[in-house]
């Protein structure tokens, strides 16, 4: 896959600057390893036909990229299947297939950098591969007890948080190009997305996936839920999903624990003590802090305090680099010493980038180079020496924001969309 980059911003973007530990206790994510994919993988069919595009993919400003950033950046994008960035492993030592997370990242990340043949290499890979025959929405490729409550979900189901993550994509890569069937089908998800809400004692919360059985309140996939649905709603002027997005923030609002010297949320609201829903890990963590710090640039609400969630994440690094778990959250010397996963290492970039500061996320991004195997991959767990597409693409995601000084194509200019979008 050539890189091709567009140095400068889009008409539609203006310029702006700037679960391994799943409930089920799989090695696989809590719901941060949700993605999903049909086998075929990407068609190739429109990729190479544009001609809507052109205009807005080469209508740049004088917006310069990091090189250092996009030095990394080129580098993880070159570690990935040349044809297929989203192929391989899609949990360590399973089976390879396309994953609908990877994607998700891969778009976002070449919109923001302007790397156009990636970013609609993916964003149709999306389009065209829904986990379901009969929903829009994405999950993973394999059957999955998600929560450990012997109710194994099928590969049909649709998650949470690769839903999120797809918006992104898809919603990014439609401020890049304009191209309208991407931010339709993502309004398309959200509409889906909008029937599965529980409430309970913090309010409504979106479920943890479209099964009936994953109806927890989960926090970090209402974190990304709620800013994809501010988002979108803002963009395309859906009050109710700007209402949903509010009521999301008033349930992680209630939901959040208050110490002395930190806030904090759990995986799932009201787990049990000493249990693996009780905390998160890095990934989980930032998924909640950058949801809630990018959501309330969008709405009139306040969830936290910048500083609040800044403190939150800072208990994460220890001794020169990042930890897998929170000081006074990790139980043995072993985990103490845990290093972060490489997702977790690329949503911290992003966060970084959502804070402003740059500076420190450029520097934090030369660990990556500590992840690289001699195949010239990057590690998902630190010392494994195996990769896996969906944890390079958040490190891609990660440095991406940095590359471009911003998490999102801000300024997008909305044309109205066909009446599937009310």
């Amino acid at each position: 896959m050539a890189l091709y980059l567009i140095m400068g911003a889009m008409a539609c973007s203006g310029s702006d600057n700037g679960n391994d530990d799943s409930v089920s206790g799989s090695d696989d994510h809590g719901e941060v390893g949700h993605d999903d994919h049909n086998e075929e993988g990407y068609s190739g069919e429109g990729h190479d036909d544009h001609d809507e595009d052109v205009d807005l993919e080469s209508n740049v400003s004088n917006h310069q990229l990091n090189a250092k950033a996009m030095k990394i950046y080129e580098e993880l994008l070159a570690s990935l299947d040349n044809k297929r960035p989203g192929f391989g492993e899609e949990t360590p030592n399973g089976d390879q297939s396309e994953s609908a997370m990877a994607y998700a990242h891969l778009a976002q990340a070449a919109a923001l950098v302007g790397d156009i043949e990636t970013m609609h290499l993916s964003a149709t890979w999306l389009m065209e591969n829904p986990s379901s025959d009969s929903a829009m929405g994405w999950g993973l490729s394999f059957a999955w007890d998600a929560y450990g409550d012997g109710t194994v979900n099928p590969p049909s189901t649709i998650y949470g948080i690769t839903t999120a993550l797809a918006i992104g994509g898809l919603v990014e890569s439609y401020c890049r190009s304009g191209k309208v069937n991407y931010l339709e089908t993502a309004v398309e998800s959200l509409n889906y997305y909008a029937n599965h809400i529980s409430e309970d004692i913090y309010g409504k919360f979106l479920n943890y996936s479209d099964q009936s059985s994953d109806n927890y309140n989960t926090h970090n996939v209402n974190a990304m839920l709620m800013h994809a649905y501010a988002r979108v709603g803002t963009l395309v002027d859906r009050q109710d999903f700007i209402q949903l997005a509010t009521e999301i923030a008033s349930s992680l609002h209630s939901a959040k624990i208050t110490n002395p010297d930190s806030i904090s949320w759990p995986y799932t609201a009201q787990a049990e003590a000493g249990t693996r829903a009780d905390r998160n890990d890095i990934v989980h963590a930032a998924y909640i802090a950058y949801g809630i710090l990018e959501t309330q640039k969008l709405l009139d609400i306040e969830i936290a305090t910048q500083s609040e969630l800044e403190n939150y994440i800072t208990g994460f690094e220890r001794n020169g680099n990042l930890k897998e778990f929170r000081t006074d959250e990790f139980r043995n010397e072993a985990e103490s010493d845990l290093r972060a996963r490489a997702w977790g290492l690329g949503m911290h970039l992003a966060w970084l980038a959502s804070t402003g500061d740059f500076a420190s996320g450029v520097e934090t991004a030369e660990m990556i180079e500590e992840y690289k195997t001699s195949e010239g991959t990057y590690e998902y767990i630190f010392g494994s020496k195996t990769a896996i597409p969906r944890s390079t693409s958040h490190l891609l995601y990660g440095v991406a924001t940095l590359a471009a000084g911003k998490t999102t194509i801000k300024d997008c200019i909305y044309s109205p969309l066909t009446a599937s979008t009310k």
